[in-house]
Parts: structure tokens; C-alpha cells; sequence
């Protein structure tokens, strides 16, 4: 039982460790190169479509509203 305990402890430690690793050389990486993280470049564009897409439904909604008029 005391194995297991320890063994578990082990992996849980290792695993935490190997994370902490990886996103501290990511953010390293995208430091150094003065990048945004590949999320936030998503979020971004999502941002940038969104305000296109509104400009484009505001300019449909005036062209119709010439038409009626």
C-alpha cells in the first residue's frame, strides 16, 4: 500500500514537472520570437471576422432599407 502510495506520488510528481517544463519553454519560445500564442492568434481573427461580418450585415441592412424607401 505504501508502494503504491509512493509510486503514484512518483508519477504524479514527474508528470507535473514535465508540464511545468514544457510551458515555461512554450512561453519562452513565443517570448523570444514576440508571438502570440497560437489561441490567441485564434481568438483574434475570430474578433476581426466578427467585425466584418457586422459591418457587412450593417450595409445589407441600409442597401434594403434604400430599396424600400
Amino acid at each position: 500500500m505504501v508502494l503504491g502510495y509512493l509510486l503514484y506520488e512518483a508519477v504524479d510528481l514527474g508528470v507535473n514537472v514535465v508540464k511545468i517544463t514544457y510551458n515555461g519553454a512554450r512561453g519562452v519560445y513565443y517570448w523570444w520570437y514576440d508571438a502570440d500564442y497560437p489561441e490567441v492568434e485564434r481568438e483574434k481573427q475570430a474578433i476581426v471576422d466578427m467585425e466584418i461580418l457586422t459591418k457587412r450585415i450593417t450595409e445589407l441592412e441600409q442597401t434594403l432599407k434604400g430599396k424600400t424607401d
